[in-house]
């Protein structure tokens, strides 16, 4: 394509590179090589490489220079709108109903694009008007316009005005739900059910407060998707502790500790461990520990509440860093184990977690002290680390031979030959390399064992062995 336009002139240029799909270039081209009088088919590229580009300000620019037309009205439009223009995209539309001389489907997709530009500007009145008088040309709107009409309506706290649309919707329609608990056609613990994480639905239920639990529900699923801050939360968990505390006939100086093991409900309980994480110091770290246990199935809300928590316990630690590595924050796991005395499997986590954050060295590290402190390795361990020291050595991290070195006394079996694989292949002498590769292979017949043959091979010609390599290859036929 590029060389057929080899002589061609700078339009050809630019739209051969558009067509290539080189936008960039073209638009960059057609830039760097302005025609003295540039021709409507100059023009037109132009404009609509840059409203591809997304330079809204040079299309509205362009757009006021060009003869008018419906298909750069209709970028101007678009410009309009993503610059937040409403005084300016009205013009355009003004324009391209009046002039545009559109097909009934263009102009249904006009008028609609005026209610929505009247709805950025904030023009309720019009704006209802608007859709009232499309309502009656287009009746009965479909379930989309409708959805439209009532989220331009609420947002413009005109919820009232909505009815006639509401219908249309389906019960499951976030948008519908909004508009319903905003005029107070559902209860707020409804619509916390029904809004399967819509963040609008959420805060509106959460700020209506007739139900503490239900406000403390709301902002724990605003808080796991990350738009509040873990304050907001913990502020809501102390605001109600002491009507949790009432309603449940605790008494101010006993212990809290049994009866809130016997309250079912979680909301209740986890403000009123917070309370006491707050106001009860030699009962702090039980409460943390018994809050973060209670956030078990809600992981998120867990890793942000405590991430920046000052003096956390050991305890508090271990189950926050497991909670992150069982749901893949490796970077929050990292943050709450790093440096603390590890237990059980949580070394191999680590060690994982540090992988898959980009850092072999410090799973290099943690393998090290690991392999340091054990006498044996059952297979369950083993199945782990080779995975890992796979992919340490596959870095050529300097420790690879020295943590190599430390787990083949400790492996047995085919971990064992694998860990003689591995040696080889970080081995700098061919010689040892293949006498590595050889006792992986003696006595086995197996895939590992010709994997290990053929490594053997290949290493005995590297260091000059050519009888040596020959003899084992004519055995292993």
């Amino acid at each position: 394509m590029l060389a057929g336009s080899a002589h061609a002139g700078d339009y050809e240029i630019a739209s051969t590179m558009q067509k290539a799909g080189a936008k960039e270039l073209a638009l960059a081209f057609m830039q760097e090589h302005p025609p003295a009088k540039p021709d409507s088919k100059w023009n037109s590229l132009e404009i609509n490489l840059l409203s591809k580009a997304g330079k809204n300000d040079q299309v509205l620019d362009l757009a006021k220079q060009m003869p008018f037309s419906k298909e750069n009205a209709l970028l101007a439009v678009q410009s309009a709108f993503a610059l937040d223009e409403p005084d300016l995209a009205r013009n355009w539309l003004a324009q391209l109903i009046w002039k545009g001389n559109l097909s009934k489907i263009e102009l249904r997709q006009a008028r609609l694009r005026v209610i929505e530009n009247l709805v950025m500007a904030k023009d309720g009145e019009n704006a209802y008007y608007a859709m009232l008088r499309f309502d009656q040309d287009y009746h009965p709107v479909s379930s989309a316009e409708a959805d439209k009409f009532v989220g331009g309506l609420f947002s413009m706290g005109m919820t009232q005005n909505a009815a006639p649309w509401l219908v249309l919707l389906d019960d499951g329609d976030p948008v519908k739900i909004r508009a319903e608990l905003e005029t107070g056609l559902i209860d707020p613990g409804i619509a916390i059910q029904s809004a399967k994480g819509d963040i609008g639905i959420l805060l509106a239920a959460s700020k209506m407060k007739t139900d503490p639990s239900l406000e403390i529900s709301a902002l724990e699923a605003l808080l796991a998707a990350g738009r509040i801050s873990p304050e907001a939360l913990w502020k809501s968990y102390q605001d109600h502790a002491i009507e949790f505390s009432n309603h449940y006939a605790l008494l101010q100086g006993g212990s809290w500790f049994g009866p809130i093991a016997r309250i079912t409900d979680p909301y209740a309980a986890r403000s009123l461990l917070a309370y006491l994480a707050d106001h009860e110091k030699d009962a702090r770290d039980k409460a943390v520990s018994l809050l973060i246990d209670s956030l078990k199935d809600e992981p998120k809300v867990a890793l942000a509440l405590f991430a920046n928590a000052p003096d956390l316990s050991p305890q508090a630690k271990h189950a926050l860093g497991k909670m992150a590595y069982e749901s893949g924050d490796y970077a929050s796991c990292i943050k709450f184990w790093d440096g603390l005395a590890l237990q059980k499997s949580e070394p191999l986590d680590l060690a994982h977690a540090w992988l898959k954050t980009g850092q072999p060295e410090k799973t290099a590290a943690v393998l090290g002290v690991y392999l340091k402190g054990v006498k044996t390795l059952d297979p369950q361990a083993s199945s782990r680390i080779l995975p890992l020291l796979e992919k340490v050595v596959s870095t050529k991290a300097p420790a690879s031979k020295g943590l190599l070195d430390s787990l083949l006394p400790l492996a047995d079996g085919s971990a064992k030959r694998e860990v003689l694989i591995l040696l080889g292949q970080v081995s700098t002498d061919p010689k040892q390399a293949a006498a590595y590769y050889f006792q992986a292979a003696i006595g086995k017949k197996d895939d590992l064992a010709r994997k290990a043959r053929m490594l053997c091979i290949e290493s005995l010609k590297q260091a000059g062995f050519a009888d040596d390599a020959k003899a084992l290859a004519e055995k292993s036929k």
